[in-house]
């Protein structure tokens, strides 16, 4: 038990890509502009609804303001203060995503021309508030379940139960809190603000502690009925908050959650009652109870986590492109080990009970001390996906382009900029001959300028892909509307042509 909870640990300090749940879809000014004059707010436009939590402007020259800003569903409008200088101005701003999860970041424009970026805060990495979750979900498993196996086994709930109901309280506090350092972005300082804690109260993640508590203090009347609720609101407190209980249709996939978290909680939950059924003379018939109940419950387990699943994945490039892929590729690979371990203990290690008792006591001790440590890495994984967003917040951001078709005399070039908007851009290139066939020149160089608004000509040298595709840039591209646009295409060592066009970038 004791390296199973180590081993916990370890799996939720692991490097995982610290990204958020709700994704920046549009701002206004875009990201890079220089402007004429200053605009009176900036918005930001999310692919969900956000609340706002902290807006904070940093001028080019050092200064620091905080800014009043409102949400109305997914945008998030920031109010600029009057007189701005001129130079480059970066907007840190946090929200709250619709799962409970803050995220913030930079949005970096221009008054009048460009100056070096003003320094920013860094996005907090919300290692505590995974921990947190993760210890939660632990005590909430251990506790509650492990209270549900007692009353429906009509056993004495071992040791562990016991410890993990006392720990959930405290465990609790400690999600709550966490959960204002996350909010605020302030770090232990949060935990000194009562605004900070009223946040992180009224946010998800609040209700799930509430739900949490309540489970907890019913799960103490040790009789059946207020048990069986208990573990009724531990598997609300998962189903209230998180990506997977928050996504679309919520009708379906909050109740999908709630299904998928009972069953977990009593088959985990039973593991050390189990444990300490096997002291017991009727040990036989105590497994052989637990394997009734449990075959419906996996079953649920299956098919509400393959659901769910499906919906937060959606493809199966997913799986090995995305860290949520793979964090749920290896859950899946314990999931596999675990229901092997069942299988073996329910086929094999049961019958043999009544017939070699010891020898079969000590494997089948064996085997559920490796089905609960796995279990616990698995409760650590799902915890994992605290700090990753699904890939279907991901893909529900389309990528935007722009596109263009040059022609010359001899050759030709396809361009395609990506997203096509101001600030920094990729570029694709396919060149081609006078018959529209894609043909590889010795070099190819793009130029962009727009001498109406003074911005003269930046240039993009590119590289030949391993698909035949030219690559060029990032390159920054600072203000929208319609840029000219050369392409220098060297034919031969004596060839070259120069063929050149109108690119216009969306807002």
């Amino acid at each position: 038990m004791r390296r199973a909870l180590v081993i916990f640990l370890a799996v939720l300090i692991l490097p995982i890509q610290a990204l958020a749940h709700a994704q920046l879809r549009e701002a206004d000014p875009a990201s890079g502009a220089i402007l004429d004059t200053a605009p009176a707010e900036v918005l930001l436009t999310f692919n969900e609804p956000i609340g706002a939590l902290q807006t904070r402007l940093f001028g080019p020259d050092g200064s620091v303001s905080d800014l009043e800003a409102r949400a109305e569903g997914p945008r998030l409008i920031v109010r600029l203060p009057d007189g701005l200088s001129e130079g480059t101005h970066a907007l840190s701003w946090r929200v709250m995503s619709d799962d409970g999860h803050p995220v913030g970041s930079t949005h970096v424009f221009s008054i009048g021309f460009e100056t070096g970026a003003p320094e920013a805060a860094p996005e907090p990495v919300p290692w505590s508030a995974a921990v947190a979750r993760g210890l939660l979900t632990v005590m909430l498993v251990m506790g509650v379940g492990g209270m549900v196996w007692a009353v429906l086994s009509q056993t004495a709930a071992p040791r562990v139960t016991a410890a993990a109901l006392w720990a959930i309280v405290p465990a609790t506090i400690a999600l709550i809190a966490t959960q204002a350092m996350d909010m605020t972005g302030a770090g232990p300082a949060a935990l000194l603000s009562g605004e900070a804690w009223a946040l992180a109260l009224n946010s998800p993640l609040g209700l799930a502690a509430a739900f949490a508590v309540g489970a907890n203090l019913l799960a103490f009347n040790w009789r059946k009925w207020p048990v069986l609720l208990a573990w009724s609101l531990a598997a609300l407190s998962f189903a209230s908050a998180g990506h997977a209980a928050r996504a679309e249709p919520l009708a379906l996939m909050a109740p999908l959650v709630f299904v998928h978290a009972m069953a977990l909680i009593f088959w985990a939950g039973a593991l050390p009652g189990l444990l300490f059924a096997l002291r017991r003379p009727d040990a036989e018939a105590l497994m052989l109870r637990f394997s009734r109940i449990a075959l419906p419950m996996v079953a649920a387990l299956a098919v509400s986590g393959g659901i769910l699943a499906w919906r937060q994945i959606e493809t199966a490039s997913a799986l090995t492109s995305t860290a949520y892929g793979w964090i749920y590729l290896t859950k899946m690979g314990m999931v596999l080990c675990v229901l092997a371990l069942a299988g073996y203990n329910r086929l094999r290690l049961t019958p043999l009970l009544s017939t070699d008792g010891a020898l079969a006591r000590m494997r089948f001790n064996r085997s559920l001390r490796l089905e609960l440590g796995l279990m616990l890495l698995i409760l650590a994984l799902t915890a994992g996906f605290r700090l990753t967003p699904p890939p279907r917040a991901i893909a529900e951001i389309a990528e935007t382009r722009v596109e263009v078709h040059l022609h010359g005399r001899e050759t030709m070039a396809d361009i395609v900029l990506i997203p096509g908007r101001p600030g920094q851009n990729n570029i694709e290139i396919v060149p081609l001959d006078g018959n529209f066939q894609p043909f590889t020149p010795l070099e190819v160089t793009l130029f962009f300028s727009m001498p109406e608004a003074g911005l003269e000509r930046l240039e993009a040298p590119a590289e030949k892909g391993e698909d035949g595709i030219w690559i060029a840039g990032p390159i920054h591209l600072p203000q929208t509307g319609n840029w000219d646009i050369v392409a220098d295409i060297l034919i031969t060592d004596f060839r070259k042509e120069l063929i050149g066009g109108e690119i216009s970038l969306l807002p």
